[in-house]
């Protein structure tokens, strides 16, 4: 803790720790910018260097000589999440086809992220998505009706009604990953800049934690639902065959995860404690059934094959409820996170009314 000083007739001042400014190189003269980051905080940082290009723009330049399999394209992700707006790729002795292939495929799975320039010795690629365009919680409601749509896929093909809807989900996979990618470039710009934190709604830097989490864990949710639709669509036909209570059974596990995901999402948007911990009590009550279907269903089918793809189906969707009972937690941690306690004077409110 350090004491605000006076200086001169009507400046205030405060010392900077040695420690940091050792570690900073900060000298007389250096150039130190400040952010307002709303509710009595404020934060500092160096002026950098390329702070004459113009306002806002980040620039990225990756060497990309031997660089081993796949690792040229995760950097490419990391430099869209982490907010660069222009990335150029070169080599001295040119890109390598197979890099050229690697570059394209991680640029069209991107949104917002296009080829702007190609020439032998490299690739000039921009970012053209507005971090504070887009209010984290409508990207949110979008990601879970995807996630919806892929439950009801799931359930005609078990009702035996329709299963071409399977052949949808990877695309809608895609999509979600699309979404994911963009939340968490919105999340890690914004733990930066107060005005898009402001403009997305997460202008809490613990709330802003809280949401990486949660956008991840319906990400992978996402991920869960497509390995299920493999798994179906290989053992959909065959199921009414081994009795005539087997599709309902496992049709019950997908619309219970349907209203776990309802209910949790309803909480976390209204910041409702009582809610989450209803979804989260719901959740793990469920559980249990869970793993013991997946045994009972197992024994019922006599074709291994079968069997075990049951296994794994019931398998996901147990990691599935998981992950939500994980979201539940938040909501129920954010009601108790400094930024939340400060409003009301170290009050904690469990009631039921509803935070904006």
């Amino acid at each position: 803790m350090r004491r605000v000083q006076r200086t001169g007739g009507s400046s205030l001042a405060v010392t900077l720790p040695k420690a940091w400014t050792a570690a900073m190189r900060v000298r007389v003269g250096t150039a130190i910018q400040f952010h307002d980051l709303g509710e009595g905080r404020l934060e500092l940082s160096l002026v950098p260097s390329e702070s004459r290009r113009p306002a806002g723009e980040r620039r990225l330049r990756i060497e990309a000589t031997r660089l081993p399999p796949n690792l040229l394209s995760r950097v490419l992700v990391g430099a869209y999440v982490t907010g660069h707006d222009l990335v150029q790729i070169t080599a001295p002795g040119g890109l390598s086809a197979s890099q050229r292939q690697e570059v394209g495929q991680t640029v069209g799975r991107i949104l917002g992220m296009s080829v702007v320039a190609e020439s032998s010795e490299g690739i000039e690629i921009q970012n053209f998505v507005d971090p504070a365009k887009y209010p984290l919680s409508r990207i949110l409601d979008q990601v879970v009706r995807m996630l919806r749509a892929q439950l009801q896929a799931c359930l005609q093909a078990l009702s035996g009604h329709e299963s071409k809807g399977l052949a949808e989900l990877p695309g809608m996979e895609e999509e979600i990953d699309r979404l994911h990618l963009l939340m968490i470039r919105q999340l890690l710009i914004a733990s930066n800049d107060f005005r898009v934190a402001r403009e997305i709604g997460v202008a809490s830097h613990h709330y802003q934690m809280g949401y990486r989490v949660v956008v991840k864990m319906l990400e992978e949710i996402g991920d869960l639902l497509t390995h299920i639709g493999r798994e179906l669509e290989g053992i959909h036909t065959d199921l009414p065959k081994v009795s005539r209570d087997f599709p309902h059974d496992l049709s019950e596990c997908f619309q219970e995860l349907d209203a776990h995901l309802v209910a949790t999402m309803d909480a976390f948007t209204h910041l409702s404690v009582t809610r989450a911990n209803a979804a989260l009590n719901s959740i793990r009550e469920h559980l249990p059934n869970y793993h013991a279907l997946g045994t009972s269903l197992a024994r019922r089918v006599r074709d291994s094959t079968t069997a075990v793809a049951v296994q794994r189906i019931v398998s996901n969707l147990i990691q599935a409820a998981q992950m939500l009972g994980i979201v539940n937690e938040i909501t129920i941690n954010r009601a108790v996170e400094p930024e939340t306690v400060a409003k009301t004077d170290g009050q904690v409110d469990l009631s039921e009314r509803e935070r904006a």
